[in-house]
Parts: C-alpha cells; sequence; structure tokens
C-alpha cells in the first residue's frame, strides 16, 4: 500500500501611455489583423477582425507575458521535462504518459470542432512568432521549441486529470502537503438578482482561492473577435478564457464534492498475471511500451518501461504475493472537450447558449454559477461522473472482479442538481452542499447519491454569505465590494466569548488582562490593523477546538511576548504577501481561520508569508449595455520581474480594493499604457 500512496502522490504533486498597439500585419499563408492594447495594468486586451486574428494576438501576448511558465507546463502535460531536464524527471513524464495523455491529445481532431481545432492554431502561431523573434528570452535548451495544438490540448486535458487524481489520492486517505486539488477545495460564489439591488442589476461574484505559484496561475485578458467579446481570467497557455464575462453573461465556479476517481484491485490468474478476472471470465492486460526521450551529458537516450491497463485503467502497484494488481479510474479519462466548452461558454449570449455549452460535458465538476442582463441567475452542481453502486466502501479499492463494482453510464446531465430564479434573490456556494446555496431551492438531499454529492453541509464561509445575502435589500455597488472582500471571521463569534468566559474567577496578569481587553472589543474582522485577530490567530492555533481553552490562551499570552515582545500586534504585521522584494500587509482570514477574503501561506519567523487563497476576485454588475466590474490578481499581469506589472496589483491586494476593469474600447484607450 505505501507504494500505490507514493505512486499517487507523484501523480497529485506534478498534476503543482502614450497609446500604444500593437498593428500585427503578419503574412503566414493569409494577412491578419489584430491589435493589442495594453491597459495601465498590463492587461492585453486583443482586437482581431475575427476570432482566429483574436488568438494569435491572444498566444503573442500570453508569451509575452510568461513564455517559460507556458513552456514548462506544455512540456510537463505532454510527458518531455526527461528531453530538455534530463533524468531527474523521467518519473513523472513516465506517470503522464501512463495517463496517456499526450497519446489522447493527439486525437483532438477527433473530439473537437474544426472551428476550435483552427482557433488553437492560430493561438500556437502566435506563441512561436513571439519565441522567433525573442529566442533569446528562453534558456538555450528551449530555443528549439515550438508549441503545437496537441501541446494545448495535452495541457487543457492535463489540469482536468489533475482534479481526479486528487480525488483518488484522498480515496486512498493521504495526507498530503500539496496535490493540485487540494487548493480548489476552497471558493467563493455569488450571485444576487437585480431586484435586491440598487443598481436594478444582477450582480455576480467570482472568487476561486488557489496557489499564486504553479500551475493555477491565473492570466487576465479581454478578448474581441466576431464571435468573441469576452473578458476573464485563464491559466498559462490556455487560449480561451474560463472565468469571465462578456456582454451578456457573466459565470464563476468553485469546487464540489464530486467523487472523480476510484482505485480497483484486480484479481490476477495465478498461472498467468498478465490476465485478470471479470466477472466469471479472464481478460488480458493491454500492454504498452513507454519509450521517453531523455538528454544526458552524453547525448539523448531513451528511457523504456511497459505499462499495463485493465478494463479500470493503467496498473500502478502489483502485488504478485497475493495475486493482486492495483488500478486507478480517473472521470474525464479520454475527454479533451474542456476546451471546446469554454470557448461555447466565451460566446454564449444568453443562458440558452450557455446551457448548450454545458451539455458538452467536457468539463468534469465545480460549482457553476451563472448571471445575464435578462435578469436570471443559474447555478448547477456539475458533474461529469459515472454511476455506480454505493455497497462499496468509497475509502477502500473496489473489487474490479465484481460486476456490480463496475462503473456504469454517465448520471445524466439533466438529473443534476440545478436552480433558477429561486425566490430568494441570490444564490451563494463557497464550497457547501447544493441545498445550502439559498432559502428555495427545491433539492431533496435524499434525491443525490453520495458520490455525486459527498459534502452535505456548509461551512463558515457559507454561513456567512448566505447571511448578508439574505438580508441584503437595495444592496449597493459598495456593499457588494464590501462583501468580496469581507474579513468576518465566523468562528470568533463562537470561541471569543469562550475565553472571555474562561476568564472569570483566574488571577490575570497585565498581559493577560490587555489582551483579554482586546478581544472583548473586536468586531471579529481580521482587517491589517487589527490586534485582536493576531492574538485569536495565535490562541487558535494552539486550541483548535480541543482541550483547555484557557491554557491555550496564558501560552498564547506568553508565546506573543517571547516572538513579537508585545501583545498589540496588527494582523498585517503577522499576515504578508511578498513579491520581489516588496512586502505589503494582507487583511483577511487564513485556511484554519477562514474568511471570505482569504490569503494563507507557511508560517516565517513568525509571519504567515501568503502565497495562497483569493487568486483571481472578479466582480460584475450585468446591467444591459452597461457592464461594470473590477478584479484582482494576487501580484501582477507579468512574470517578468523588470515589468512594472510584476506586482502592482500587490498594492491594491495591500489594501483589499479591487480595479476597475476597462470593458468597452473607450475606457481602454483612455487608459492605455505605451509599451515597448
Amino acid at each position: 500500500m505505501k507504494k500505490i500512496v507514493a505512486i499517487l502522490l507523484l501523480l497529485a504533486v506534478i498534476f503543482s501611455s502614450a497609446f500604444v498597439f500593437y498593428n500585427y500585419l503578419l503574412k503566414d499563408r493569409r494577412e491578419r489583423k489584430v491589435s493589442i492594447i495594453r491597459d495601465v495594468y498590463g492587461i492585453p486586451h486583443i482586437y482581431g477582425e475575427s476570432d482566429k486574428d483574436v488568438m494569435y494576438g491572444f498566444g503573442y501576448a500570453q508569451a509575452e507575458d510568461h513564455l517559460l511558465d507556458m513552456i514548462l507546463n506544455y512540456l510537463t502535460a505532454t510527458g518531455r521535462l526527461s528531453e530538455f531536464y534530463g533524468e531527474n524527471y523521467i518519473r513523472g513524464d513516465f506517470l503522464v504518459h501512463l495517463l496517456r495523455i499526450p497519446e489522447e491529445a493527439s486525437k483532438y481532431r477527433e473530439q473537437l470542432s474544426s472551428e476550435v481545432v483552427e482557433l488553437i492554431e492560430e493561438f500556437c502561431k502566435g506563441v512561436n512568432a513571439y519565441i522567433e523573434k525573442h529566442q533569446n528570452k528562453l534558456p538555450p535548451e528551449l530555443q528549439s521549441y515550438r508549441v503545437s495544438v496537441k501541446d494545448v490540448v495535452a495541457w487543457c486535458y492535463y489540469i482536468q486529470l489533475s482534479r481526479s487524481i486528487g480525488d483518488v489520492v484522498k480515496e486512498l486517505n493521504v495526507t498530503v502537503s500539496y496535490s493540485p486539488a487540494v487548493f480548489c477545495e476552497i471558493s467563493n460564489e455569488w450571485a444576487i438578482a437585480y431586484w435586491k439591488t440598487s443598481l436594478n442589476a444582477n450582480i455576480l461574484l467570482g472568487d476561486p482561492h488557489l496557489p499564486w505559484y504553479g500551475m493555477h496561475r491565473w492570466y487576465e485578458a479581454h478578448l474581441v473577435g466576431d464571435k468573441l467579446n469576452v473578458y476573464g481570467a485563464t491559466f498559462y497557455g490556455v487560449p480561451f478564457i474560463i472565468i469571465g464575462f462578456n456582454n451578456k453573461i457573466a459565470w464563476t465556479f468553485t469546487r464540489n464534492n464530486v467523487d472523480l476517481g476510484d482505485v480497483f484491485v484486480e484479481k490476477l490468474n495465478p498461472n498467468n498475471p498478465k490476465k485478470y478476472l471479470l466477472g466469471k471470465e479472464w481478460r488480458s492486460f493491454e500492454e504498452k511500451l513507454i519509450k521517453i526521450k531523455v538528454m544526458t551529458q552524453s547525448g539523448y537516450k531513451y528511457f523504456m518501461q511497459k505499462a499495463y491497463y485493465s478494463i479500470h485503467g493503467p496498473v500502478i502497484y502489483v502485488d504478485f504475493h497475493n495475486y493482486r494488481a492495483y488500478t486507478i479510474s480517473l472521470e474525464g479519462y479520454g475527454v479533451i472537450t474542456m476546451i471546446e466548452q469554454f470557448y461555447r461558454m466565451n460566446t454564449a449570449q444568453d443562458l440558452k447558449e450557455f446551457i448548450n455549452a454545458l451539455r458538452l460535458r467536457g468539463v468534469v465538476l465545480w460549482n457553476i454559477l451563472y448571471a445575464d442582463v435578462y435578469g436570471n441567475i443559474y447555478y448547477i452542481y456539475n458533474a461529469r461522473i459515472h454511476m455506480k453502486s454505493e455497497k462499496y466502501d468509497p475509502e477502500k479499492p473496489r473489487p474490479g472482479w465484481e460486476l456490480d463494482a463496475q462503473w456504469s453510464e454517465l448520471y445524466p446531465f439533466e438529473k443534476l442538481p440545478a436552480i433558477l430564479n429561486p425566490k430568494s434573490g441570490f444564490i451563494q456556494n463557497n464550497n457547501v452542499a447544493p441545498w445550502n446555496t439559498t432559502l428555495d431551492h427545491g433539492l431533496n438531499p435524499e434525491d443525490y447519491p453520495r458520490y455525486l454529492v459527498g459534502n452535505r453541509g456548509s461551512n463558515d464561509r457559507g454561513v456567512r454569505a448566505f447571511e448578508v445575502l439574505k438580508k441584503a435589500y437595495n444592496f449597493t455597488l459598495s456593499d457588494a465590494l464590501s462583501l468580496a472582500t469581507d474579513t468576518y471571521i465566523m468562528k470568533a463569534e463562537k470561541y471569543v466569548p469562550l475565553i472571555l468566559n474562561a476568564s472569570k474567577g483566574k488571577e490575570l496578569s497585565p498581559d493577560v488582562k490587555k489582551a483579554l481587553k482586546i478581544l472583548s472589543e473586536w468586531d471579529y474582522r481580521a482587517d491589517v490593523d487589527s490586534e485582536a485577530m493576531t492574538i485569536f490567530y495565535c490562541w487558535w492555533m494552539r486550541y483548535r477546538g480541543k482541550g483547555d481553552p484557557w491554557k491555550a490562551f496564558e501560552e498564547t499570552v506568553s508565546f506573543m511576548k517571547i516572538a513579537y515582545e508585545k501583545i498589540e500586534v496588527k494582523w498585517g504585521e503577522v499576515h504578508i504577501a511578498e513579491r520581489g522584494g516588496f512586502t505589503v500587509p494582507l487583511a483577511g482570514g487564513v485556511k484554519e481561520l477562514p474568511a471570505l477574503w482569504m490569503a494563507s501561506g507557511p508560517i516565517k519567523g513568525n509571519r504567515i508569508v501568503c502565497n495562497s487563497g483569493s487568486s483571481f476576485t472578479m466582480l460584475v454588475v450585468l446591467k444591459k449595455d452597461n457592464i461594470t466590474a473590477y478584479t484582482l490578481l494576487p501580484y501582477g499581469e507579468s512574470e517578468d520581474p523588470s515589468s512594472p506589472h510584476y506586482r502592482d496589483q500587490l498594492i491594491l491586494k495591500g489594501k483589499s480594493r479591487l480595479k476597475k476593469v476597462f470593458f468597452y474600447l473607450e475606457e481602454v484607450e483612455k487608459n492605455s499604457e505605451t509599451k515597448m
């Protein structure tokens, strides 16, 4: 079992002003007409005569801001890191090939429409055009690299499978410090109906809480072509917007609790271990020779190893002593249409078109929240999963030989939990069960199996948003922005009175008295100038709902005197973010004490150095012919340390302030920035 865990852990880890525009009239079989306008935050607004032109410009713009990062993403997803960086990457590359990610991606013409394939081709040409002009910005070993459609599709497929791998890891009750899916558990989304606002417009908030590093970094952009007029964010190297809005609709995602993977144990034939039992029939494992090109000091060599597959998926471990093999089944395996679905969502103009995009079922999970200019708010607990018997323990391998343990057909789209225009006038899903999203949801928990909806309850962030939105009336833009960056700590409501009550009748030192006074006057908000939040955090890290609360409080006061030499320590002194030698204080909750506005990270020298949390915050007011939006990245748009946009948004982050989006051409031109 330890070997199985090690393999799955590795799978999880590898899955971590003077106005300028460029007018590229580039001849490559045809003339392209595309303009890239960068605003004062470095956000590219890409205008083209066609969507193909826009894709070319988008590829060029992404390469300009994070070329090396996107190439590394592509090499990871295609299992080619060993080819450029040597033997240390063989194991990771092997696992990518074991999952057949490059193999499935190469079949893109079978699953994707010709329209989308052509758009991806143009995106690749844009990236490659930038490489041709700026090869010296790449290390020598990568200067010959050119991106292909297969690379882009493989990367999108890799992103999708990473969630399923994360679920398989959790099935074995493995504690991991980081896997690609872990941080996706915490995100915010809410929508409020026009009739509850002072603006007479629907408002939607999206706030995924992800790492600010690695494969989940967001890139903000505005794409305008013949069908496209979409603004939002995507992951490095993905050619379409993942979370965003256009001139009619807005949408966002949070993680739902769908069971995306299973481990199967196969019974081997003692007389021929290359056969496994299914029902009463012995079947042969499929064999595949994996061949990986590896760079060495003396030139290239090839690493070769056989892989085996049952009907359930790849073999990850064989126990020859007991004649057992372990395989993994992943939801979304072999499905590469997520990239197609993103384009259809980007170009949808109303609820019907948006739902039709969802019916492609290229996206395997997420709580998807939608709002539009027509007054609709809509939620669906999205899942592309197979139906299966609940007879078997979901935390243990399923017996591969038992016919009733097999996956069956897909869970029907029409039966997924969904809510349209509830009478309450709001929907929120901050990683809660679908029946905890609003008041009059009309959903019966008993109608949904636990492999579909594993989380049956709510959480602090869900309760907080629910309470505010339930009471909201005449909701203003200021109210919406405040809720987007709300720092209220729900746990303080319960535990601060517990501390104060525990102090009664105790002999108190001056420092303890001081700490109690600070807590007693607290408004329960984790603002940068809050001294109470620092005390409460230090106490919670010692108490965590267990043991003696008063003993933990006395220990907290002693610790603070030693660590900080005082009791009056502002939250912004210990809760910070850094980028390029620049440090800012941050408001908000942490993983252990969540608020709606979140930032977490490792503790270094008695300070929390945040590197995850609210990763792309987006607030959209959906008024006909007047879309207004506010967004924020944690650091900035560029990965180039010499760029003014490497850390410019970090300053706003420190102020808990979102930036105004420039959506209309007049705004973009007025707020454009000189570049190159």
